[in-house]
This record gives structure tokens, C-alpha cells and sequence, in this order.
């Protein structure tokens, strides 16, 4: 059902209702906007995970002339709603906004006000995860949120979900600027790390076709996570490599890049995912084999996804969500991950 907003026109949406040409659109206005944004990861993650969930999406478009202005990519659960795929995979939410006109304001945005209001209507918990305060229509749409709900008369908090450390790179042009920055015992140690690879002829490069080379990134991602890892011997775990290689055959080119390392003694011992967007480069996942340990596989995939993104000329190496210590470590800091709750 549609209902008419003044010019807009509001509806609830599904995925298939909003064509790639349609969602690239809105996208590239957002140059802050991750890659976890793009139509492919979604369409993925609801052909592979997506049947315990409701496709609540909505849409805001132009009544005169359909033109697509607001996407909520929205799944609802049990639990409530929350942005589609913000489970294991999908690191930010998704928020698609047109740009901003010279009548708007951040008490006016009527797309994303509009958008809300159709949000709070759902009448459910709502708990819109993987926000990112640094991509602008992630702002407006939690702005939008709070506004509705007082509105409504109900309750909106926005709180830290989790940190998500990132290496500023702007002004640094080499690894060794980098690595200046750290303090003289991390410093030794990465170095003495890489030195200890080349002398074992570690080679690492880029996988020229990542969708042909999943299954060696499978195998390595088993060996080095076992049960605790994404593809265990399960249906889950099907459902795991079905998302990765769908997503693989579908992602716009040079989204992906998949970086194996290599020796004579242990072949391909390590493999790394990395994600590009306007913004960064982000690590988005890694395995290795346990018994090329002594090689330091994830710093040695941690200097060559950083040099990528020096000789890419990216802002930032994005290690997503989570605090693990080997982040801070090689020198990231902390970003926060927020998210914005709405009780029924």
C-alpha cells in the first residue's frame, strides 16, 4: 500500500522493488556512504539467510513522477526490526537518501522524516544497528528517528553498540610513515615479521578471479577457525558460502579483493578479504593455515591490505567491528559503531 506524504509517496518496499539502476543511483550521491551499502551485499544475504525474516523495507518516492528518493533496507524478526542483513556479515547499515536541497535542514529532511514516521508505523521494536556516524545519511536517518519518536510520544536512544577501529591515512604516503606512528616495540615487531616472510619467500598477491578462488578461502577460513568459524559442516554454514558466492558473482568490479599468501614450503597458507569503497579499504575477513603460524599470516596480509590502500590513495584501513588487540596493535583507533532503539 502506498500513502500519499505531500509530494512523497511512502510504501512499504521489498527488495525486488527497487531496481540496481535505482539504488546505484542514491548510493553514489553518499560518497561516504561503505560497501556494505550495495545492492549486491542485500540481494546475497536474502537469498542466503533471509528465510527467517520479514522483508519490512520502505520506500519514499516522488508521488509526481516515481522517482526514488528513500530506501530503508529493513528485516523484521521476533525481536523487532532492524536494517536487513545487520546480523554476522553485513559490518553498517544501509540507509539510501536523496541529497539534501537548500530548503532542508536537520530539522527538516522530509525523506528521511517520512521514512521514519513509516518506520515507528511498524509497531514493533525497532533496533537500527551498524550505524556509522561517519556517512551522512546514516545522521539524517537517526535525526529522522528521534524526531518521529517524539512525535509518537515514545522513546529513542542512541547508544555505542561497539567500537570499530580504523588507521587514519590521510597525509601518510608510505608503509614506513605508518609504522613511525607506532610506538618502537610494535614497530620492531611488524617489521621483523615481514622481513622474516620475505626470507621464507612469502609471496602475496591478489586473487584474479575471487569468485573461482572461494573454495581456497573457504578451506583456509576452516583451518584456522574450525567450528567457530563461518563454514562449519553445517546447513548454516552452507547457507555461509552460498552468501559469499553469490556475493562474489554479483559485487560491482574491484569491490572485492581477495589477497593470498604463498610459500614453497606451505603453498597458499593465507587468504584476506578486503572491501573498497570511496572511503577506505576495509578488512573485512581472513584464514590461515595453523601450521604456516610462524609466518605471521595476518600481519603480513595486515602491510600488504595497508600498502594497497596507500597505493590506492584511500583515507582510511577500515578493520570493521570488534575490538580485537591485533587492531590497535598496527595502530588503528577506535570508531564508534552506534545504534538507535525505539521500544513498542
Amino acid at each position: 500500500m502506498t500513502t500519499p506524504v505531500g509530494s512523497l509517496a511512502v510504501s512499504a518496499t521489498p527488495l525486488a522493488g527497487v531496481s540496481e539502476e535505482e539504488w546505484s543511483a542514491l548510493l553514489q550521491a553518499n560518497s561516504s556512504a561503505s560497501a556494505f551499502s550495495l545492492r549486491a551485499f542485500h540481494q546475497a544475504w536474502w537469498s542466503a539467510h533471509g528465510g527467517g525474516a520479514e522483508d519490512v523495507s520502505i520506500a519514499v518516492r516522488s508521488a509526481s513522477n516515481g522517482e526514488l528518493l528513500g530506501y530503508l533496507p529493513l528485516m523484521r524478526r521476533p525481536d523487532g526490526v532492524i536494517y536487513s542483513g545487520a546480523t554476522l556479515h553485513i559490518d553498517y547499515a544501509t540507509v539510501l537518501l536523496a541529497p539534501h536541497t537548500g530548503a532542508q535542514s536537520q530539522e527538516f529532511d522530509p525523506v528521511a522524516d517520512a521514512l521514519a514516521t513509516a518506520l515507528l508505523a511498524l509497531n514493533s521494536p525497532i533496533n537500527m544497528m551498524r550505524i556509522r556516524p561517519a556517512d551522512a545519511a546514516h545522521v539524517r536517518m537517526v535525526a529522522a528517528i528521534q524526531r518521529a519518536a517524539t512525535v509518537a510520544s515514545r522513546a529513542a536512544t542512541y547508544a555505542i553498540e561497539e567500537p570499530a577501529p580504523y588507521i587514519d591515512l590521510q597525509g601518510i604516503r608510505t608503509l614506513d610513515e605508518h609504522l613511525d606512528r607506532l610506538d618502537k616495540k610494535q614497530r620492531h615487531e611488524i617489521r621483523r615479521k615481514v622481513r622474516r616472510g620475505e626470507a621464507a619467500g612469502v609471496q602475496i598477491s591478489a586473487s584474479e578471479d575471487v569468485l573461482a578462488d572461494l573454495p581456497e578461502f573457504v578451506r583456509l577460513h576452516r583451518a584456522r577457525w574450525g567450528e567457530r568459524g563461518l563454514f562449519t559442516e553445517t546447513p548454516k554454514g552452507v547457507e555461509e558460502e552460498a552468501f559469499l558466492r553469490e556475493l562474489f558473482a554479483t559485487a560491482p568490479s574491484g569491490t572485492i579483493s581477495m589477497l593470498l599468501a604463498r610459500s614453497d614450503e606451505f603453498g597458499t597458507f593465507a587468504a584476506g578479504l578486503f572491501l573498497r569503497d570511496a572511503g577506505a579499504i576495509r578488512y573485512w575477513n581472513a584464514g590461515g593455515d595453523a601450521a604456516a603460524r610462524a609466518l605471521s599470516p595476518g600481519v603480513l596480509l595486515f602491510v600488504h591490505g595497508l600498502q594497497m590502500a596507500l597505493n590506492e590513495g584511500r583515507a582510511q584501513l577500515d578493520f570493521l567491528r570488534g575490538n580485537e588487540p591485533y587492531k590497535h596493535e598496527c595502530g588503528a583507533v577506535d570508531a564508534q559503531v552506534m545504534k538507535c532503539e525505539v521500544p513498542a
